[in-house]
């Protein structure tokens, strides 16, 4: 298709009598004739992706679906799509992205935008080629970088643009073109788990690395490494955030919500279109909801194959494409940021929870959860705040006993420094329910502790460690772990972290990398986040982690580095069946 056959004047014309250019201009043009689909400002969203399903052209252009899954915020669908068009083109039309920024027009002001001009005509439709495709696709990243303005909207482009850029050149490697148009629309959505996805298999790909089976897909073509394998959480799992969004795995690793329990029945949540929508990912095999990057099943591959699955609810969903569930297994609890301290790589500040809401969270407590509670196998609570500074989080413990919630263990998350031995002989009823206590501490000696755990007392925590390491070694409770998010700060204490864990008769330590929960900014969190390539102390912290101590049975970790060491994908998948048995903690504990 040569640009020359676009007949402009419609386009000006139509710009004039609006006296302004549109955010988005989609010119239809037959033989005689111009129609316009027309976005004026990101208000108009969702009209607008409602005009776009409209179009009886829209099957015919895979950019259009793109643009369509972007608008509906699809992103990964809209990366498909893209990439998909850049490929293979359109089926009996022809899409052009235009660029009239630097050309001489008859308005009075200039053109930022890209236009869109689709041709319906068979005489305009002359065969573009992938490398023209593709240049259109960067043409829409780079003009709307350019501008400003309706930056909810050049979000949503930008995520789908260039994922479909990425993939695009990745998959012909040109890696350096791919990981420019990623880090322009990381600009606009730095949070990104498909950009940052696609950023690091660039970055392993450009240094001449290998990438990961899972990553490839974001750099070129699917090439169907998670086809058989499947994810039992978003069919087990009812996790409840801050406000009262609903999701069905950890928020970082699938951070889609579903629903939300403040305002609608848990009912209407559980098998909501978004909740269907997880589940069927988990069957077709792109996993598009999940955060490939950090999901620490995902970097150890100890997801069950779908040829090994035998319970009954993933069976049915594998066989017969069942994607309602009448009952969850397991319930992430944080429902309340409350906490004692202030953490930075978790908030700039202590929160308290002002008490109109916390009572209001309370009252969903006792009169939505709680009957869903009486079938759950697992509860675990709080990694939203502090389990014992939140009114909450203890309405829950002090409501759950054996009597109501027969199959029920707890995993209780806790930054130990308000876990004593007066809090623990307040929770009577929780005897031979507690599963695993796990500890959040980012440090191994007293300066790091209490740089990392900000408003902490060192000897404090200790005590209150030492009376957890004793009700494990009573079997009081079933498991007690001790977990470290790893940073600039406190790297060089990992090894030593191991040991100290072991001091309480820790079952696991566990090491996790930094992510920016919104506590810091961007380059602030690429200062600290020393697993980044780019970091100045990237290569002593890979010299950390290749220390043998990493590969024990008590070490978890989601270290990916070459060299780093780790248990076989076998053991860790053993482990992580052993770990997840709750069949074998039910009744057991001090009796």
């Amino acid at each position: 298709m040569n640009s020359r056959a676009v007949r402009t004047t419609p386009f000006f014309d139509r710009i004039r009598s609006i006296g302004y250019q549109p955010f988005i201009q989609i010119g239809i043009q037959s033989e005689t004739a111009t129609d316009f689909v027309i976005c004026h400002t990101q208000q108009e969203l969702a009209r607008f992706a409602d005009a776009l399903g409209a179009l009886p052209q829209l099957g015919q252009s895979p950019f259009l679906m793109g643009l369509h899954a972007a608008m509906s915020l699809e992103f990964y669908d809209a990366g498909e799509r893209f990439f998909e068009w850049c490929l293979q083109g359109d089926d009996g039309v022809a899409l052009e992205v235009l660029d009239f920024s630097k050309a001489r027009t008859p308005l009075a002001f200039p053109l930022e935008f890209p236009l869109f001009v689709l041709f319906t005509s068979p005489a305009a439709t002359a065969a573009q080629n992938p490398s023209d495709r593709a240049e259109g696709l960067s043409r829409l990243i780079s003009m709307y970088h350019a501008t400003s303005g309706n930056d909810a909207m050049r979000w949503t482009l930008m995520e789908g643009a260039a994922l479909g850029a990425s993939k695009y050149y990745g998959h012909i490697g040109e890696y350096a073109a791919a990981m420019a148009n990623i880090r322009l629309a990381l600009n606009y959505a730095p949070k990104s788990i498909h950009l940052r996805a696609a950023e690091h298999a660039l970055e392993l790909a450009l240094g001449g690395k290998p990438v990961p089976d899972r990553l490839r897909k974001f750099i070129g073509k699917d090439n169907g490494a998670l086809m058989g394998r499947i994810c039992p959480e978003p069919f087990k799992r009812f996790d409840v955030g801050p406000s009262g969004e609903t999701l069905l795995c950890c928020g970082h690793w699938l951070p889609t919500p579903v629903g939300n329990i403040m305002t609608q029945e848990v009912g209407d949540v559980l098998n909501s279109h978004a909740a269907r929508k997880i589940r069927a990912s988990m069957l077709d095999g792109s996993f598009k909801y999940c955060n490939h990057l950090e999901c620490t099943a995902l970097i150890q591959g100890y997801l069950p194959k779908k040829e090994q699955v035998t319970d009954p609810v993933l069976r049915r969903a594998i066989d017969r494409g069942e994607l309602d569930i009448d009952k969850v297994e397991q319930m992430l609890f944080a429902f309340d940021q409350s906490c004692n301290l202030s953490c930075p790589s978790c908030r700039v500040e202590r929160i308290i929870e002002r008490p109109d809401v916390r009572d209001a969270k309370t009252e969903v407590v006792t009169n939505k959860l709680m009957p869903l509670l009486s079938g759950l196998k697992l509860l675990d609570i709080n990694p939203a705040g502090e389990v014992f500074s939140s009114k909450p989080s203890r309405r829950i413990l002090e409501l759950v006993n054996r009597q109501d919630c027969p199959d029920l263990v707890i995993d209780i998350i806790s930054n130990a420094t308000l876990f004593t031995e007066k809090e623990w002989a307040n929770l009577p009823n929780l005897k031979g329910m507690v599963r695993a206590v796990r500890v959040s501490t980012d440090g191994a000696t007293k300066p790091t502790f209490e740089k990392l755990r900000r408003l902490a007392s060192w000897e404090v925590f200790v005590r209150n460690m030492e009376f957890l390491g004793g009700l494990r070694a009573s079997g009081e409770i079933r498991q007690l772990k001790m977990s470290f998010t790893y940073q600039v700060d406190n790297f060089r204490e990992m090894k030593q972290f191991v040991e100290f864990g072991r001091r309480f008769n820790a079952d696991f330590v566990i090491f996790e990398r930094l992510q920016n929960l919104g506590a810091f900014s961007w380059d602030e969190f690429r200062s600290k986040a020393v697993h980044l390539s780019d970091h100045a102390l990237h290569d002593e912290f890979l010299g950390v982690i290749r220390d043998r101590v990493f590969g024990q049975q008590i070490v978890w970790h989601d270290f990916e580095w070459e060299g780093a060491a780790a248990l076989s994908e076998e053991d860790a998948s053993e482990r992580m069946k052993t770990t997840v048995d709750m069949t074998q903690f039910i009744g057991a504990g001090g009796a």
